[in-house]
C-alpha cells in the first residue's frame, strides 16, 4: 500500500516537473522569436509610354503679290503710262518688242519719268548688273524662283512650257558657238525680270536678296533709247542664270557679250511672257 502510494506520488511529482520544462521551454520560446518589422509596399504605378509629337509641317511662305515697279503709281496707274506695248518677236529672230516701256510727261503730281525710283516687283536675287551698253544701258535682272511663287498666282501667269532652243537667223550676228559662264539647272525654273535704260548703275549688288518693293535704281535713259523711260522685261527660264555681261552686236561689243545676249534674247532657252500679265494680275 506505502508502494503504491510512492509510487503515485513520484508520478505526480515527475508530471509537475514535466509541465513546468514544457512551460520554461514554451516562454524560452516565446521570448526569443524576433518581432516582425512591418513591410510597407508601395504599389507601382505604370504609365503608358509618352507619345512624341509628329512636328507640323511648316505651310511654305509663297510670293503671294506683286508690287508696282515705279515708286508712286500704283499698279492700275501703269496700264496709263505705256509708251510701247509688249510685241512677241519672231522665232530665231531679235524683232518685236521684248517687254514694256512705261513713260510720262506729266502724271498726277508727277512731272516727269526721269529719276523716279525703280523697285523691285517680286522679291528674289539679283543675278546681273548690266554696265552702260548697247541695248539696255544700266540694267539690273532679279531671279525669283518659281517654286517660291504662290501655286494659284503661277497659274494666273499662264507661264509658257519649257521648249527646245532654236538657232538664231544668221541676220541677228550672232556668234556661231560660245560658253556660259555658268551651270543652268535641268529641273528647276525661274523666274526672271529685266528693268533697263536706268540713269545709273543699280543700288544693289549681285548676290543680294531684294524685297517686294525696294528700291533698285532711277529711271534714266541710257543704252539705245531716245528718252527717259524704264523697259521692264519679263522671261522663264533654267534657275542658275548668272550673265556678267550681254551686248548688241556692235563693235564696241565683246564675242563673249554678244553670245550671252543671242542666249538670253533669241535661243528660246529664256522665254519671255508679257509683262502686263504680271503687273494686272492684282487688278
Amino acid at each position: 500500500m506505502m508502494q503504491k502510494r510512492f509510487t503515485i506520488i513520484t508520478f505526480l511529482v515527475l508530471s509537475a516537473l514535466l509541465s513546468a520544462c514544457s512551460a520554461g521551454a514554451a516562454n524560452a520560446s516565446a521570448t526569443s522569436m524576433p518581432t516582425p518589422i512591418p513591410v510597407t509596399i508601395t504599389p507601382s504605378l505604370t504609365l503608358p509610354p509618352t507619345q512624341t509629337p509628329v512636328p507640323s509641317t511648316p505651310t511654305p511662305d509663297y510670293i503671294d503679290s506683286v508690287c508696282s515697279p515705279l515708286e508712286g503709281l500704283t499698279l492700275t496707274d501703269l496700264n496709263n503710262i505705256i509708251t510701247q506695248p509688249y510685241k512677241t518677236p519672231r522665232p530665231k529672230n531679235d524683232d518685236g518688242h521684248h517687254g514694256v516701256d512705261f513713260a510720262f510727261f506729266r502724271f498726277n503730281d508727277l512731272v516727269g519719268i526721269e529719276g523716279l525710283a525703280v523697285n523691285a516687283a517680286l522679291p528674289g536675287e539679283v543675278v546681273t548688273i548690266l554696265g552702260n551698253k548697247d541695248p539696255y544701258g544700266y540694267s539690273i535682272i532679279v531671279e525669283t524662283p518659281l517654286d517660291q511663287i504662290d501655286p494659284a498666282l503661277a497659274a494666273a501667269l499662264n507661264l509658257p512650257e519649257a521648249q527646245p532652243t532654236v538657232v538664231p537667223d544668221p541676220r541677228v550676228n550672232c556668234p556661231a558657238s560660245g560658253e556660259l559662264t555658268f551651270t543652268l539647272s535641268e529641273t528647276q525654273r525661274s523666274v526672271y525680270i529685266l528693268y533697263a535704260h536706268l540713269k545709273e548703275l543699280p543700288t544693289p549688288q549681285i548676290g543680294d536678296q531684294v524685297s517686294c518693293g525696294q528700291q533698285l535704281g532711277l529711271v534714266g535713259n541710257s543704252g539705245m533709247s531716245s528718252n527717259a523711260h524704264l523697259h521692264f522685261e519679263t522671261r522663264i527660264g533654267p534657275s542658275g542664270a548668272r550673265f556678267e555681261s550681254m551686248a548688241y552686236y556692235t563693235l564696241q561689243s565683246t564675242e563673249s557679250e554678244r553670245y550671252n545676249y543671242c542666249v538670253w534674247r533669241v535661243s528660246n532657252q529664256f522665254q519671255l511672257f508679257d509683262p502686263m500679265i504680271l503687273l494686272s494680275i492684282q487688278d
